[in-house]
């Protein structure tokens, strides 16, 4: 007698091959979301961390730090009575932060790239002193006359260097500092809206990289898109102006 093999086709096979292939792809969309978000969640949670301890080196010190630069090593970057720049990265040398580094020293989010930072540069009694970042301004100026110059819109349209377009679009006008992570696409800013958050670069550093950095003291924050033309996904966080100065006071270092 003979025996009766039996097997798969090949038109067995290839449904078994396209079948693995769907299952496989609907899969893989559900994987990168899961990642993407797991990297927004832990660059949320390094810029709060980041807020609280600019705030509490504030508390400690009464001023807060100047923005590290490419070639300060992670340090905040002092110059005179100011900062050498208004708009870098934060200093996380300087406030004791661990975390991931490039070759700059600077603290990266999770899509490695560097952290940035803003402060207001305002000096309301004119005497060449930051009001924010120099020892003792704070306090010669006064809480009444203090008037940082961070403003977060939740659109670019209609702004200027220094304000929001009108009070609809105006999410805050007075904020002494910002940080912010620009996100999954932090290469490719195609939005007016992202665009508005790096205006110039800013470079200098042992790696020889230029890095993309604010221009003026607006910024935007609004919801994520990915519509083309519209996309926006940069992580901004600040403190209100009052939060900072309740904090001072608190510290004793504010009447």
């Amino acid at each position: 007698m003979r025996s009766k093999q039996s097997g798969f086709t090949l038109i067995e096979l290839a449904i078994v091959v396209l079948v693995m292939g769907l299952l496989l792809g609907g899969l893989a969309m559900p994987l990168s979301v899961q990642l993407e978000n797991k990297r927004i969640s832990e660059s949320r949670a390094l810029i709060a961390t980041a807020q609280q301890a600019l705030q509490g080196y504030a508390q400690v010190n009464g001023f807060l730090p100047c923005p590290a630069t490419p070639a300060s090593n992670g340090l905040a970057s002092v110059s005179g009575g100011g900062c050498t720049v208004q708009h870098g990265f934060l200093p996380a040398a300087t406030l004791g932060i661990d975390g991931l580094r490039n070759a700059d020293n600077l603290l990266l989010d999770a899509w490695s790239a560097p952290l940035r930072y803003s402060v207001s540069d305002s000096d309301v009694d004119t005497d060449g002193n930051w009001d924010f970042t120099a020892p003792g301004e704070l306090g010669d100026v006064t809480m009444q006359l203090l008037t940082p110059d961070l403003a977060v819109c939740n659109t670019a349209a209609g702004s200027t260097p220094t304000t929001c377009a009108d009070p609809q679009s105006t999410l805050t006008a007075q904020a002494p500092l910002l940080i912010y992570s620009m996100g999954k696409d932090w290469a490719t800013t195609a939005s007016a809206d992202q665009q508005e958050n790096v205006g110039t670069t800013l470079g200098g550093g042992p790696s020889g990289t230029s890095y993309a950095v604010a221009a003026d003291s607006v910024f935007v924050m609004r919801r994520k898109s990915e519509q083309a033309g519209n996309e926006f996904d940069d992580l901004l966080r600040w403190t209100p102006a009052v939060s900072l100065y309740h904090l001072l006071i608190d510290a004793g270092r504010l009447p």
